[in-house]
């Protein structure tokens, strides 16, 4: 069986897209179609054997609680072309690109439809992007206070851990110096002592 694989797309933002299809299977997308609207799909396939492709527009439609495809627009065995719809009334349209052999394709496409200027922003959607570009602006000067804060701070525990380290080398020389001192003081008064002492038989 065909693996249709759905994608749900807002159209109005796309220019120009390429999508790789599989030998044998099928890639989909909606978009929301409005009365009297005019969907425009220009489409380039590249690959082997270019030729042997299926592009198609349709809707769904239900009768009786049993779903179909009704074929709005198509074309079979184009390297190139393009289709084109009159939307009547609000729908979902499908748009879908299909391998008819074993070998992998790339479409090229671009969706048009009426009344929906792709090319320019409004103002609506300039003062969307500038709030946007503003609040990233905040958050990078966020994020580079908070790395110097944090390379300061490594800094101050570095100094801090030498200062320490010094200190402790300091204590502990000092340490030894004053034990040997007390070492060799009590040497020196241990060997007065017994010199001046004599132990042997009073006459």
């Amino acid at each position: 069986m065909k693996n249709l694989f759905i994608i749900g797309c807002l159209f109005q933002l796309i220019n120009c897209v390429s999508i790789g299809v599989e030998g044998g299977s099928v890639k989909c997308f909606f978009l929301d179609g409005y009365d009297g609207q005019i969907v425009k799909v220009p489409y380039v396939v590249t690959g082997i054997n270019e030729e042997n492709v299926f592009v198609e527009l349709f809707e769904i439609i239900t009768e009786n609680d049993i779903q179909y495809n009704k074929t709005l627009e198509s074309q079979e065995g184009k390297r190139e072309g393009q289709l084109k719809h009159l939307v009547k009334g609000s729908k979902e349209i499908y748009l879908c690109f299909q391998s008819n052999d074993s070998y992998y394709k790339i479409f090229s496409f671009d969706i048009d439809i009426s009344g929906v200027d792709k090319n320019f922003a409004d103002k609506n959607q300039m003062d969307e992007t500038e709030g946007s570009l503003k609040q990233v602006l905040s958050k990078m000067h966020k994020v580079y206070r908070n790395q110097h804060f944090q390379i300061d701070r490594e800094n101050y525990h570095e100094k801090l851990m030498e200062s320490t380290e010094n200190q402790v080398k300091w204590c502990a020389l000092c340490k030894i110096v004053v034990l040997m001192s007390v070492c060799l003081i009590q040497i020196y008064m241990l060997t007065n002592f017994f010199k001046d002492k004599s132990f042997g038989p009073s006459v």
